[in-house]
């Protein structure tokens, strides 16, 4: 599920607005955005939210959008596509105040883990996003520690919701 934030903004605010700056156009969008959340009833499906065609990001916004999604649709996995590094500092702020993570994707491809995560997470997420999967030894390996470390690692970014549970090891959120 793809949800495009500027055709969201269009419907919700104004076809003519091209930035999300406000409280109120956040709300808005967060408004439509769970809307189109509400279409979709499996939690399973990624649900990623496109920024890409969004110029300006600012905090207030990302708060209501990003922070409050998160927050109150913790089940659910997200990927926000199409960042650049202002949109990324406007979330990254939102994400330190309220202790969350989330998949983000710039607007070059590149994925990685935003928020105020540890740093065997940020690694192992690392791996994950170079190979697309990888088990409990690799991790173990890649980070150089004992294999129950890996594991609490592993356990960590899925509570996390940055990764899941396959059927023999663990996958990247998709970002694509």
């Amino acid at each position: 599920m793809k949800i495009d934030v500027k055709q969201v903004l269009a419907r919700t605010v104004s076809p003519l607005y091209p930035d999300l700056v406000t409280r109120p156009t956040g709300q808005a969008v967060r408004n439509g955005i769970e809307h189109e959340l509400a279409d979709t009833p499996t939690l399973a499906e990624v649900a990623v939210i496109d920024f890409g065609t969004v110029r300006v990001l600012d905090i207030s916004c990302a708060d209501e959008i990003v922070g409050k999604l998160l927050r109150e649709h913790g089940a659910r996995y997200f990927v926000l596509w199409g960042l650049t590094e202002a949109h990324r500092n406007s979330i990254e702020q939102v994400l330190e105040r309220h202790q969350l993570a989330v998949v983000g994707r710039d607007r070059n491809g590149r994925v990685q883990v935003l928020g105020p995560v540890k740093d065997a997470v940020r690694r192992a997420f690392g791996l994950l996003a170079d190979r697309g999967s990888a088990g409990a030894r690799e991790i173990a390996d890649h980070l150089g520690v004992p294999r129950d470390l890996a594991l609490a690692t592993i356990e960590e970014m899925v509570s996390l919701r940055i990764a899941q549970h396959s059927v023999d090891d663990l996958v990247a959120i998709p970002a694509s």
